[in-house]
Order: structure tokens, then C-alpha cells, then sequence
């Protein structure tokens, strides 16, 4: 379960999650999990081909691929570093958990402020293009998505 923590308080539920981000411009959506037999990539997008679909035609996206990062994965250390630092992209930055957890603090509209997001199994996060932001992952190091984008050259992070 998500967890979002704002202005000294914290929220679980996903409905005070999604109402909270939306109203600094942060899509936050709780998907239903659909565990394909075999969760290979191209099982989980197969899986999940209507809500990708559906967020392709709301916002523009053409490309779905799967991103994991486990104890395992060579140069994680580095990786993980590299996006613990506060940055931005170009264009969104979106995410559907898929396995895992992960965390998202997030620049607020004041900019004073990080709104910090603990995300789930299930959890989609859509931060906007030029939004500031950091990623980390929690201490079991690991975190499987489903990431869309309308051009890979937004993918570059600004420090």
C-alpha cells in the first residue's frame, strides 16, 4: 500500500493520495494487480494493454517498456545514486509498479516543499516534465515498472 507523506502528515489511503497529488498536478491512479503465469515483460504489458492504451490516448505516450532494479543488478549502487539526487526530465516521468517499492520525493507548486511518496504493487505516478524530484529505492532494493514516455530523449535527468 502507498503511503504519501505531506505537511507533517501521512495518508495511506489511495483516494487522499490521488486527491493530495492531483492538486499539484501529480496523477497518482491504484491499479488492480493482474499476475500473468509466467511475469515475463511482455506478459505484465500484455497484461496491463488497456491501461496503457487508455494513458497513451489521454496523454500522448508511444512507448511502454519495463525497467527492474533488484539487489542483483550490476552497477546498481551507481543507479541508484544517480536519481537519489534531485533532477528533471523533459518529459513526464511516469511509473506503474508492478513489484517492489520505491520512493518519489517530489517538488511541490510552492517549490519549498517535497511531497514524499512511497510507492506499491499496483501504484501509478505520473510526475510532470520539469517537475524537480528524486528517486530511491527502499531497503529491499527492489523495484520492477511499467514505464511510458513520448520520446526516449526525455529520459535524460537535469541536475
Amino acid at each position: 500500500m502507498a503511503q504519501l507523506e505531506y505537511n507533517q502528515q501521512s495518508y495511506k489511503s489511495p483516494e487522499d493520495i490521488s486527491k493530495i497529488l492531483m492538486d499539484h498536478g501529480i496523477l497518482y491512479e491504484h491499479w488492480v494487480l493482474r499476475n500473468p503465469e509466467e511475469p515475463t515483460d511482455a506478459s505484465v504489458l500484455a497484461s496491463y494493454a488497456d491501461d496503457i492504451s487508455r494513458l497513451k490516448k489521454e496523454k500522448g505516450y508511444v512507448e511502454a517498456d519495463m525497467v527492474a532494479l533488484r539487489p542483483d543488478t550490476p552497477g546498481l549502487s551507481d543507479i541508484c545514486n544517480k536519481f537519489a539526487r534531485e533532477h528533471h526530465h523533459t518529459d513526464d516521468e511516469v511509473r506503474f509498479v508492478v513489484e517492489g517499492r520505491g520512493v518519489f520525493e517530489i517538488q511541490d507548486h510552492s517549490e519549498k516543499q517535497f511531497l514524499k511518496i512511497t510507492t506499491t504493487p499496483g501504484d501509478l505516478i505520473v510526475i510532470p516534465a520539469n517537475r524537480r524530484h528524486l528517486f530511491y529505492l527502499t531497503e529491499e532494493q527492489t523495484i520492477r515498472c511499467i514505464r511510458l514516455f513520448k520520446d526516449e530523449s526525455g529520459w535524460e535527468a537535469h541536475f
